[in-house]
Formats: structure tokens, sequence, C-alpha cells
């Protein structure tokens, strides 16, 4: 087997797998993975699952590219929710970026209700931890 120094992987078991060190430990569920070994990147197919300490997001596909460190997701459409007891926010939008820090980027067809405000743009950013949105 080639050199793996693709993410910081620390477990998999079947379809389940932890990125611990970059991405403030997620771990990604989902049907079929393929690692694409010379693209730095790693496939999730067929009912993605994320789940991280602020938030869980459910989507069709989705990629984590070790060499910016994100992971995109794909669905019609991917949704976003709170992990947090006393924050509460959801979200969809056609593309959701996640970035190391936590950061999101809802994009195309965009929708988000936090703390009582509703948002529609084509592309919304949103920090789970700080509560900053901005939208364009």
């Amino acid at each position: 087997m080639k050199n793996i120094n693709i993410l910081g992987i620390l477990f998999f078991v079947t379809t389940s797998i932890i990125i611990a060190e970059d991405l403030n430990h997620i771990k990604i569920k989902s049907d079929k993975v393929e690692f694409k070994i010379d693209a730095n990147k790693i496939n999730f197919l067929n009912n993605v699952f994320i789940d991280s300490k602020h938030i869980s997001i459910s989507a069709s596909s989705a990629i984590y590219d070790d060499k910016i460190q994100v992971v995109t997701m794909y669905g019609s459409p991917s949704k976003i929710t709170s992990n947090k007891d006393n924050d509460f926010f959801y979200g969809m939008a056609d593309k959701i970026l996640f970035f190391k820090n936590e950061r999101i980027h809802l994009i195309g067809n965009a929708t988000m209700k936090y703390n009582g405000i509703s948002i529609s743009s084509n592309l919304i950013i949103f920090n789970p931890i700080t509560g900053n949105v901005s939208s364009e």
C-alpha cells in the first residue's frame, strides 16, 4: 500500500471515518467510500452523514480534499442542523462546504433559520461556533 499521508485518519470501520487532527474531530459515515490517493481526496457516496461537536450534515455525497482541508457535500438538498443544546439553527443548500475551523458555506438555493431569523440567498456563510452569519 502507498504511503497514506492523507487526512490524519485515525479509524476506519466499514464506511465510517473519523478525521481527528485537521478537522476538529468530525465523523463521516456513508454507504460507500473511495480513496483517491493520488489526488489526496476521499469520496463519500450515498447517505452521507457528517457529525461534529457543533453540527450535523446530511447529504447525497461528499468529497474530502486534504490539500485544502475542506469537505464539500452535495445533495438535493444537503441539510445542516445544530448539535448544541443552547443554540438552534437549521439550513439547507445544493452544496455545503465544511472548513477545518468549522466555518460553513451554504451554496445554491441556500436557506437558514437561526435565532428566529430566516435567511435565503445563493451563498450563506455561517460560523456555528461564533454564531456569525453573512450572505451574498
